[in-house]
């Protein structure tokens, strides 16, 4: 005997899409590792995933490994193997798209080597550690500064911004009217670099320089991030306007 299970009394927001999947050796066992991101779709088909999730199955001993990361919801999810570190067993970068105007990413990279997990970069203490200043200064200049750090540089307004938008801000003397101060945003963008054909990858790092309100963007902070002994460090950081 049947029975139809009425269709208001289901869930179409329960059911786990399968997003992507990836055949690597992640665990350096020789032989390759399935990896599944699997994802809810709450509100339909407009893009958003919720409950992200990672399985990699693991063929040799037929168990699994699930990562359910920190902040698990977004847009677009996307995962990369590569290798990251000097160590011959891939890793896997996993992006989130976070939506929204502020274009934020929540990035991870994850080593499963010896069937063990491990986070070897989060984008939340990326951020705890490259935190900048962006203060207006008389004549037409926003001086950007790291916090802790001997990184510095200077935005000249009159390169990217119409008398307009000065005028609001300075006199006629190109003195400040009143104090401002912009921002240095979160990570905006994490990718793969390969520096010179090499096949371990760099990471280029982006963080959105703001004026006056958030959509105003003067330039970015761009880190080029390699990895030295246990952690990503910078290895150049430079200040991008684009004209």
């Amino acid at each position: 005997m049947f029975f139809r299970i009425p269709q208001e009394l289901t869930n179409p927001s329960d059911k786990m899409y399968i997003l992507q999947t990836k055949v690597a050796d992640v665990n350096g066992d020789g032989l390759d590792e399935t990896l599944t991101l699997t994802g809810k779709k709450p509100y339909g088909e407009n893009g958003f995933i919720d409950d992200l999730t990672l399985t990699v199955e693991n063929k040799k001993t037929g168990t699994n490994i699930i990562v359910k990361p920190k902040e698990n919801s977004g847009f677009d999810p996307n995962l990369f193997i590569g290798r990251f570190t000097d160590d011959k067993t891939p890793q896997v970068f996993l992006s989130i798209a976070s939506g929204g105007s502020a274009n934020y990413y929540f990035n991870y990279i994850y080593s499963f080597k010896n069937n063990i997990e491990k986070l070897i970069f989060d984008f939340d203490k990326f951020n705890d550690e490259n935190d900048y200043s962006a203060v207006y200064e008389d004549y037409y200049k926003v001086r950007v500064k790291s916090t802790g750090k001997k990184l510095e540089g200077i935005i000249d307004l009159t390169a990217i911004r119409d008398k307009e938008y000065l005028s609001k801000i300075y006199d006629s003397n190109g003195k400040l009217k009143e104090p401002e101060t912009g921002g240095v945003l979160s990570l905006s963008y994490l990718s793969p670099l390969s520096l010179n054909g090499s096949e371990i990858f760099t990471l280029l790092a982006d963080q959105r320089i703001i004026g006056i309100y958030n959509s105003d963007t003067l330039g970015y902070v761009e880190s080029i991030l390699q990895w030295n002994k246990d952690k990503f460090s910078p290895i150049a950081t430079r200040l991008v306007v684009k004209m």
